[in-house]
């Protein structure tokens, strides 16, 4: 049956990579312009559909800068219902923002986000509005090849790294693995955090890095969980006697479902598509066939698509619990992850005798690590 799925799919999967690789030329030849801004804008991205940690990373990124820089996230804002740029504010929907935006603002009041389909249309509007910004973070930005980042950050998860994937629809790779070049950086995320230096190495050898891009090894972290719609609650899931409903819309629901499983007595897993939009009908359905779970768990950026249903929550006597998840770099890799972005900000805000029209024109992918 695989043999068969692979025959028949081959010829679109080379059709879809030849567009890609011929758009990807069109941009590196310059025949398509792609546009530098005065500020640092750092991507995040993958060579892959979902399921990499975008999101936490940007969480990352955010809480390493934002003490020190004003700090901007720009996402496309996947799934909304509206078109164009917008500033995402605490009161909007995930309908109308997009979950992942609506989730990072909710956390992170003090710190702008903004949507925009076109990145090129939507940064300037973004400093138009707040001038003040002093470095902006674009969320799945890698094949949006209309900016020229000044730096280039690629994830790849450890369980599905691009080298091991296929080309769309074979596989789940949006443009062929030699993509990975244009990245200054590439992280590995979701990695045991044991991870030892020998099985590093060998990731490193099989990534085949070029000899200006770096190699980072993150894994992932979750914390307490709390109640959605009182948040000084918490509940311990190392409680084994617990029974829970745990509701995911998300890319890949393994690593939570695994988490959650060896911290319970029992799961039962109410697994969705990735951004799906909720519907009182499936939350009724759910506690119809299952009246004994009366503690559901679910993932924040799930929470802000489940929130709508608080009167319903309250009605049923069904509590809400949001388990938070954060990437952490392995303890080698922070301090030089951390060391090698801020000294790069702190060399762009710092520069008097660069003359910044050679910086804006440069040609170089990698120029700055």
């Amino acid at each position: 049956m695989k043999y068969l799925k692979t025959i028949l799919l081959s010829p679109f999967a080379f059709i879809y990579g030849a567009i890609m690789t011929l758009r990807n030329w069109l941009y590196k030849s310059h025949f398509i312009g792609s546009t530098h801004f005065e500020i640092p804008v750092i991507a995040v991205g993958n060579l892959s559909v979902g399921g990499n940690g975008k999101t936490p990373f940007i969480e990352l990124l955010i809480e390493l800068f934002y003490h020190q820089y004003n700090i901007a996230v720009l996402s496309r804002g996947y799934k909304r219902k509206t078109s164009g740029f917008m500033l995402v504010h605490s009161h909007h929907k995930a309908t109308e923002v997009g979950d992942e935006p609506l989730m990072l603002k909710l956390k992170y009041p003090n710190v702008t986000v903004s949507v925009g389909e076109e990145r090129v249309v939507a940064i300037p509007k973004l400093l138009s509005l707040q001038p003040q910004t002093q470095v902006i973070l674009l969320d799945d930005a890698f094949q949006h090849q209309s900016v020229r980042p000044d730096v280039n950050i690629l994830l790849t998860a450890y369980d599905k790294p691009f080298y091991e994937d296929s080309i769309l629809p074979l596989g789940s790779l949006r443009e062929f693995a030699s993509g990975k070049e244009r990245a200054n950086i590439i992280v590995v995320t979701k990695c045991p955090e044991n991870l030892g230096e020998q099985e590093q190495t060998s990731i490193i050898k099989k990534i085949q890095p070029k000899q200006n891009q770096k190699i980072f090894f993150a894994t992932q972290l979750y914390f307490p969980a709390y109640h959605l719609f009182n948040p000084e609650e918490r509940i311990d899931l190392n409680n084994k006697n617990n029974v829970y409903a745990l509701i995911t819309g998300i890319a890949n629901s393994t690593y939570i479902k695994n988490y959650v499983e060896v911290h319970s007595k029992s799961v039962v897993h109410f697994e969705f598509s990735d951004h799906h939009t909720f519907e009182l009908k499936e939350l009724e359905s759910i506690a119809k066939n299952y009246p004994e779970l009366k503690t559901w768990i679910t993932t924040e950026k799930d929470a802000v698509r489940l929130g709508i249903f608080k009167q319903w929550f309250d009605e049923n006597g069904i509590k809400l619990y949001c388990l938070p998840i954060k990437t952490k770099l392995l303890s080698k890799n922070e301090q030089e992850f951390s060391t090698l972005l801020r000294e790069y900000l702190k060399f762009y805000y710092n520069k008097t005798d660069i003359d910044s029209e050679s910086v804006k024109n440069s040609e170089s992918d990698n120029s700055i690590l």
